[in-house]
C-alpha cells in the first residue's frame, strides 16, 4: 500500500516571521454580533456562519473506543507483513495503542487523514531523534493504524514502556530534534482547530466567545517575533513522550509536529514549572540542556493562552464523551471574553 501527499505546500524557510507562517493557513472567523449571556433564551436571529477547518486528526465520537480499535487492528493484520501478536492494550484516549509483540500499533479514529500521517513520516525520515512508523498508514473500516517498533524497557508493573529521560534529558533531545529537522516539510502550525470543531454544538453565544478568542490569539500569534525562529516543533513535549530507542532516547507521538515558533515546545515545561508540577532545579536543568529559557520572552503569554484555549476544547470533548454536564462552561466563557 502506498500513499501520496500534496506536494504543493513547500516548507517555510527557517527564521521566517511568524506572521508569514500563520497568514498562509489561517482563515479568520466571521465577525460576531453582540453576545447574549450563555443562559439567555434563544433568539430568532440567524445562526452564526459555519467556520470550516481542515482537521486531519479528528477527535473520536463517543461510540468509538477500544473495541472498535481492536476491530481495526484485526483488519490491519491482513495488510501487515509482520506478526501482530500477542496483543496488550497500552493506552486509550483520542487514539488507542496496543503492544503487539515487537511492535506498537496506534489506531486513530475514523476520519483521520492518512496523508497527514504519511507526510509527517516522510518529512522526518531517517530521524535519529524521533521514533517513526515502519510502514505507511493502514486505512481500515474502524480507523487508521500505524506500526512502529516497540521500544523502551517495560516496568515491573503494567505493560507500558518506561520513559527514557527526565526533564534534562528531554531538553537535550528536544534541542537535537529541532536542529535535525529544522527544514523538514511538515505542515504549518494551525493551532486551535479543535476549538472550531468542539464548539459547533454549543449555544451560539458561548461558541462565539470561544471562536472570537481563537481569532484574537491567532492574530497575536501572527504578530510575534520568535527569538529562536520558526522550525519543526513536536507539539507535546514531556518526558512521557521520550522512550529509549536502539540508538538512544527518541521522541514519540509526533502527530502534531508542525512548523511553528520553536518556543512553543519549550513553553510546556515553563507552564509545568509555573504550576509547581516540576521544581525550579528540574526546570533549570531542562533550560540548560536545551540552551534557552522561554520565560525571558514576553511573547510566551500568547503561546500559553493558545495552550489553555486548546485545553478548553479538549475538556468539552472529554466531558461530552463521558456524558458529563458542561457545568463549568459559563465560567470558561467569561474568562475567554478577554483572551489576553
Amino acid at each position: 500500500m502506498s500513499l501520496t501527499t500534496d506536494a504543493a505546500s513547500a516548507p517555510f524557510p527557517p527564521g521566517l516571521p511568524v506572521a508569514d507562517v500563520v497568514a498562509a493557513t489561517w482563515t479568520p472567523m466571521p465577525t460576531a454580533t453582540a453576545l447574549a449571556p450563555t443562559g439567555a433564551a434563544p433568539s430568532h436571529a440567524p445562526r452564526r456562519p459555519a467556520l470550516e477547518v481542515d482537521e486531519p486528526l479528528p477527535m473520536p465520537l463517543a461510540s468509538w473506543g477500544v473495541p472498535e480499535a481492536r476491530l481495526a487492528l484485526d483488519e490491519a493484520r491482513l495488510a501487515c507483513h509482520v506478526p501482530l501478536a500477542p496483543v496488550t492494550l497500552i493506552s486509550a484516549l483520542t487514539t488507542v495503542v496496543f503492544r503487539c509483540g515487537d511492535h506498537a500499533v496506534k489506531v486513530y479514529p475514523p476520519g483521520t487523514d492518512p496523508g497527514h500521517l504519511a507526510r509527517l513520516a516522510t518529512a522526518l525520515t531517517g530521524s535519529a531523534s524521533a521514533l517513526l512508523p515502519i510502514a505507511p498508514p493502514i486505512v481500515t473500516s474502524w480507523g487508521v493504524a500505524t506500526l512502529t517498533p516497540w521500544v523502551g524497557v517495560a516496568p515491573r508493573r503494567g505493560p507500558a514502556p518506561t520513559p527514557a529521560a527526565g526533564w534534562a534529558g528531554t531538553g537535550a533531545l528536544l534541542r537535537a530534534f529541532h536542529a535535525e529537522h529544522l527544514d523538514a516539510d511538515v505542515p504549518v502550525w494551525d493551532p486551535l482547530r479543535r476549538v472550531v470543531t468542539q464548539t459547533r454544538d454549543l449555544p451560539d453565544a458561548a461558541a462565539a466567545v470561544l471562536l472570537d478568542a481563537r481569532g484574537t490569539l491567532l492574530e497575536e500569534l501572527a504578530r510575534l517575533r520568535s527569538p529562536l525562529g520558526v522550525g519543526v516543533v513536536h507539539g507535546d513535549v514531556s518526558p512521557s513522550n521520550v522512550l529509549a530507542g536502539p540508538g538512544g532516547p527518541v521522541l514519540i507521538d509526533l502527530d502534531f509536529a508542525a512548523r511553528a515558533p520553536l518556543e512553543y515546545d519549550l513553553s510546556s515545561a515553563a507552564r509545568r514549572a509555573d504550576a509547581g508540577e516540576i521544581d525550579a532545579v528540574t526546570y533549570l536543568a531542562f533550560c540548560r540542556a536545551y540552551g534557552h529559557d522561554v520565560r525571558t520572552w514576553d511573547g510566551r503569554v500568547v503561546l500559553d493562552a493558545i495552550a489553555a484555549l486548546g485545553g478548553v476544547a479538549f475538556r468539552i470533548w472529554d466531558d461530552r464523551r463521558a456524558g458529563r454536564e458542561l457545568t463549568w462552561l459559563d465560567g470558561a466563557v467569561a474568562r475567554w471574553r478577554t483572551p489576553l
